[in-house]
C-alpha cells in the first residue's frame, strides 16, 4: 500500500513538472487581430498565432533570424511584421491565415513596423535610414517607401492613425527606446503628438 502511495505521488509530481516545463516563457511583441478573437506573438524568433481566449498555438512563421512586431491590418487579412534574416529588420508581410511570405523593404538600415493604414493598404514603420530613426510608409503591394516628415530632424517613431486622418507619433529617442517606463515624469519621458497630413497649415498637437 505504502510502495503504491509512494509510486502515485511520483508519478503526479512527475506530471506537474511536466506540464510546467512545457509552459512557454518569454512570449514578446503581442497584438490582437480586429475582432479580439485571435492574437499573434512573437517566442523563440517565430511568429505564432493563438485564440485570445488560449488554446493550441500555431506556428506562423520559421525563417532564419527573428520576427518581431507583428501587427495585424484592420480587415483581418493581413500580418505584418520585421525580420533579419538578410542581417537587418526589413518589413514582411503575410496573409494571416498562413501562406506566402512577401518582403516589402529592402534597406540597410533597420525598418520596425509600427501600424497599418485604416485601409489596409499601407503599413506604417520606424527605420534608421539616413542615420536618423524616422517615419515611413510603404503600399501593400510593394514599392518604394515614403518618408513622413523629410524635414523634421526629430527622432518620429511609433506612428499610428486615427480614422480621422491624424498620425500619431513620438518624436525623441526616449519615445523609441523607453516609452514603456512607468511613472517616470521627468524632463525625458516621451510625449505623443500628432499631425494632420490634410491640414493646410502645419500644426503639432502635443499629448502628455
Amino acid at each position: 500500500m505504502i510502495k503504491k502511495l509512494i509510486l502515485s505521488t511520483v508519478l503526479a509530481y512527475a506530471g506537474t513538472t511536466c506540464v510546467i516545463a512545457q509552459q512557454p516563457t518569454f512570449l514578446s511583441h503581442p497584438t490582437l487581430s480586429p475582432d479580439g478573437k485571435e492574437m499573434v506573438f512573437s517566442y523563440e524568433g517565430d511568429l505564432w498565432k493563438v485564440g485570445s481566449q488560449g488554446g493550441v498555438a500555431v506556428r506562423l512563421t520559421g525563417m532564419e533570424g527573428n520576427e518581431i512586431n507583428p501587427r495585424i491590418s484592420p480587415d483581418g487579412k493581413w500580418l505584418a511584421f520585421s525580420a533579419n534574416q538578410n542581417g537587418n529588420m526589413d518589413v514582411y508581410v503575410m496573409p494571416l491565415a498562413g501562406g506566402d511570405i512577401r518582403q516589402l523593404t529592402s534597406h540597410d538600415a533597420s525598418d520596425e513596423v509600427d501600424s497599418w493604414s485604416w485601409d489596409s493598404k499601407s503599413l506604417y514603420f520606424t527605420s534608421s535610414r539616413y542615420n536618423r530613426m524616422s517615419a515611413y510608409q510603404v503600399a501593400l503591394d510593394g514599392g518604394t517607401a515614403t518618408r513622413l516628415f523629410p524635414h523634421v530632424f526629430n527622432y518620429i517613431s511609433n506612428v499610428v492613425p486615427t480614422p480621422s486622418g491624424e498620425l500619431l507619433f513620438n518624436d525623441s529617442w526616449e519615445g523609441y527606446s523607453s516609452a514603456n517606463r512607468k511613472r517616470y515624469k521627468g524632463a525625458f519621458n516621451p510625449d505623443i503628438k500628432s499631425y494632420n497630413p490634410k491640414s493646410i497649415s502645419t500644426v503639432y498637437r502635443l499629448y502628455r
